[in-house]
């Protein structure tokens, strides 16, 4: 799940587009959670705290909670730089917090006994546990409580009548068809480099695919020029 998780984000990153139809408040939100900016996302959905159907509870409890992981995981296995004490610190504080905003005993019982194992992992609740899906599944646990107050603002004229919602140029398919080259590339230098040489399989994916309309930018000119004039007795 973590791979899943990264390699989401990071084809985010690099189409543009957001896995999600949000107001630009949530996705701001949404980006200070991914980045495990938990303390940043308390404090931008602080003015929200006065209304009185806003659960702001709930809110601050599953943000602290799932900083309280990461507090742990980073404590059970620091790293060269880590300051353990401050680390130390942070975990009380959180702990102190989740005591009182807990929804009731047990479940801060629970927390409280994560405390006392090697690795975080060995609890079978946490055994695939990692920061990047667990910061997603932060976001969707308090997506539902914050989506009502922080609206998408209403679309004005025509020609933002419907919001543009997948990546220009197919640029989400052009990063699907490079990498799919890329790794067909490297399986046939490695069989070549081990002795083992096989012929392309041309059936898998054909360079045409990247000559698709709209038209493609030198990077992709490049790339098909070099895969097209590539032979076998130069590799």
């Amino acid at each position: 799940m973590k791979n899943l998780a990264t390699y989401s984000l990071s084809l985010e990153r690099e189409t543009g587009v957001i896995n999600g139809d949000y107001s630009d408040d949530v996705i701001f939100l949404r980006q200070l959670i991914l980045d495990g900016q938990f303390d940043n996302a308390l404090d931008f959905i602080e003015p929200l705290r006065e209304l009185d159907e806003f659960n702001f509870r709930l809110f601050r409890f599953q943000i602290t909670k799932f900083k309280y992981y990461e507090l742990l995981c980073i404590k059970q296995e620091p790293g060269v730089y880590q300051d353990n004490e401050f680390t130390v610190m942070e975990i009380v504080e959180a702990l102190k917090d989740l005591e009182h905003i807990a929804p009731n005993v047990e479940d801060y019982k629970h927390l409280c006994a994560l405390l006392t194992l090697p690795k975080l992992s060995d609890h079978d609740d946490f055994k695939n546990w990692n920061p990047s899906s667990a910061r997603v599944e932060c976001f969707n646990k308090i997506l539902p409580l914050v989506e009502p107050y922080l609206p998408k603002a209403p679309i004005s004229g025509k020609k933002n009548e419907h919001r543009d919602e997948v990546a220009l140029n197919n640029r989400l398919i052009q990063l699907l068809v490079k990498g799919c080259f890329y790794e067909n590339c490297v399986d046939f230098c490695q069989s070549q480099a081990l002795g083992e040489p096989k012929d392309i399989d041309h059936s898998t994916m054909s360079s045409k695919l990247l000559q698709q309309k709209p038209p493609l930018c030198g990077n992709d000119l490049s790339l098909i020029s070099w895969l097209e004039g590539k032979q076998q007795k130069i590799i």
